[in-house]
């Protein structure tokens, strides 16, 4: 079973499921929040997700969609173990980096990115993946 964990170990999730939608965000949000110029996420059904060890914190935000995103993290570490949204019901965003004996190289490559109109001038966008100016409704998964 895929498990992530947290940069002090203190934190474990894992989750059986195949992914839904492997895509980039370039939102303002994500910059903030992982502190890179984008964020590589794969979205997987929650309904298999078990925390194996330690307590999550949640922080929830009002994203600019109208949407509740409530984020998940070592209260130790401040790692990122995965993210919900109101908008996408019975999905959870999971960091690829966080993916444990993961290669992102190619098996995280983005379908789809997200917030191109925020994209940096200096990234180009990823061949083959749909590019989207903003969001995306949940119907178009």
């Amino acid at each position: 079973m895929p498990q992530s964990s947290c940069l002090c170990g203190k934190n474990r999730i894992e989750f059986n499921a195949e992914p839904v939608l492997k895509f980039m965000c370039h939102c303002t949000d994500e910059r903030k929040l992982t502190g890179a110029a984008f964020a590589l996420n794969i979205l997987y059904p929650s309904n298999t997700l078990q925390v194996i060890s330690g307590k999550l914190q949640t922080f929830t935000k009002v994203a600019d969609s109208g949407n509740e995103i409530t984020s998940y993290s070592c209260a130790s570490c401040g790692g990122l173990l995965y993210r919900t949204s109101t908008g996408y019901p019975g999905t959870m965003v999971i960091k690829a980096g966080l993916i444990d004996g993961s290669d992102e190289s190619e098996a995280f490559k983005p379908e789809v990115e997200l917030f191109t109109n925020s994209r940096l001038t200096w990234l180009r966008p990823v061949e083959g993946a749909k590019q989207e100016p903003r969001d995306f409704g949940s119907s178009e998964l």
